[in-house]
């Protein structure tokens, strides 16, 4: 049966309960997951708040195709990458923080450009006031014009719009690797996560079966996507956890892994067929066409 690769509310729901209300609490999680597209609900941070946590919601991979109203929902930090938001300039993104949240954060050490005066021999420093004290080194002010004209077109355009028409075409990109089969009837495809748009973004990940139900291994599935002149992703993309879960990998397995971190041994001390998942993302730029042409990659796993 597919994981859904949910977070089990009731679960946490406990775990948020159990905060310590003599020191400082902070409950990290991501509004749309770039393993899965799982999106998780916003509700949980007035709910995490009520129970005393500082709360920051990673909104990277969930701003680029979703509205996030802050007027609604109020997190006390939500760090958002730019590129991912506007395909340019890359090494560019920024944290919203809370000036509440703001004024209760301590830095031990300082960088260039974060200070208003410091003293070698007295050994002491003073923070400059407000976000600078946070920003390490010069800002990239090169590339900022490029954020301005990027939020502008994405403006002209609409987040509905773009919402809408991401949420159709990843509709149909599931449906159609769902319905791939060899010709012995199995599958083609093992989808991980939400295998409809309940709940979920523009991030498909999964992996290519046999007819025998093995996995092909990703790094196949990277050489013939680049013969293909297709651009997709393939590991674990920084997610870790959720390929140990995807692939069932019991801990004492993971906690008896020493030695070598070279791919193939890990691979097989770990006994799992191939080193993650593939990865497709769709956002503004994408087209029924690029999805179609997708598809009759796709459509070559056949009966292989």
């Amino acid at each position: 049966m597919p994981r859904s690769l949910r977070v089990d509310e009731d679960r946490l729901g406990a775990c948020l309960r159990r905060a310590d209300r003599g020191r400082s609490n902070l409950f990290a999680y991501p509004a749309q997951s770039n393993f899965s597209g799982v999106q998780h609900p916003l509700e949980w941070i007035a709910e995490a708040q009520a129970a005393g946590w500082d709360v920051l919601v990673d909104c990277a991979a969930f701003v680029p195709t979703n509205r996030l109203d802050l007027s609604e929902f109020q997190p006390d930090f939500v760090p958002i990458s730019l590129y991912k938001l506007l395909g340019y300039p890359t090494g560019v993104g920024c944290l919203l923080v809370r000036k509440q949240a703001l004024a209760r954060l301590r830095r031990p050490w300082f960088a260039g450009g974060t200070i208003a005066a410091v003293s070698v021999q007295g050994d002491w420093h003073a923070l400059a006031d407000g976000e600078p004290a946070f920003e390490d080194g010069t800002v990239n002010y090169l590339s900022l014009p490029a954020v301005e004209q990027g939020l502008r077109y994405l403006d002209g355009i609409g987040i509905e719009t773009i919402h809408t028409r991401v949420s159709c075409l990843t509709d149909w990109l599931l449906a159609e690797l769902a319905a791939l089969r060899h010709a012995n009837g199995s599958p083609v495809v093992q989808i991980h996560g939400p295998q409809t748009m309940d709940r979920r973004g523009g991030t498909i990940a999964f992996n290519f079966l046999r007819p025998d139900g093995r996995l092909v291994d990703v790094r196949i599935v990277d050489s013939r996507a680049a013969e293909h002149s297709v651009s997709l992703r393939t590991g674990c993309f920084c997610n870790p956890g959720s390929a140990e879960l995807v692939y069932d990998i019991p801990l004492e397995t993971l906690l008896r892994r020493t030695g070598s971190p070279s791919s193939s041994d890990h691979l097989r001390a770990l006994g799992v067929e191939s080193g993650g998942a593939v990865r497709v993302s769709l956002g503004i730029a994408t087209t029924f066409r690029d999805v179609y042409r997708f598809m009759f990659f796709a459509s070559t796993f056949c009966d292989r």
